[in-house]
């Protein structure tokens, strides 16, 4: 039987050290890249991101100093609303100095805290619906398995 939070934090242990590199959305999707941006193709098209990603689709919450900076619903209702979301993660994330992720913990749910630099902190409680993908973490552009946290759980697919 797979420990989730074993797995987890060994997993998102990578990110330690590693500035915020882009923050972006699709529909209620939070997409987040850290470390170093880098090239590389994807179906014939030449690509840049971060050296990880991490696409969340549940519930989270991003607080600086205890003052929640956005959350998901944030990203809910209009395409103005969900870029105006954006652009605020981009600029406080971004823009005003790096911002290096300095620890990581999980829970038994496929939850997890990323504490930052400059008082930053990400909560990702999953939603823990059974076969909805909660979030996700890989690395873009390596055929690599993603870890992939499904129903509150590690998927079967982190393993491939």
């Amino acid at each position: 039987m797979i420990d989730t939070k074993t797995e987890v934090a060994k997993r998102l242990s990578a990110l330690i050290g590693l500035d915020v590199s882009w923050v972006s959305h699709a529909g209620d999707m939070l997409t987040m890249q850290f470390g170093p941006q880098r090239k590389y193709i994807l179906q014939g098209k030449t690509r840049e991101d971060g050296a990880w990603a991490l696409h969340v689709q549940c519930d989270w919450k991003l607080e600086q100093d205890n003052r929640t900076v956005a959350t998901r619903e944030n990203l809910r209702g209009s395409d103005e609303k969900a870029r105006d979301t954006t652009k605020c993660l981009h600029e406080v994330l971004l823009l005003k100095g790096p911002v290096m992720v300095e620890r990581v913990s999980a829970d038994t749910t496929g939850g997890v805290v990323l504490s930052f630099s400059q008082g930053f902190r990400l909560g990702v409680v999953p939603d823990g619906v059974k076969d909805d993908e909660d979030w996700r973490f890989f690395a873009p552009g390596l055929n690599a398995a993603h870890l992939v946290i499904e129903g509150g759980a590690v998927a079967p697919e982190s393993f491939d």
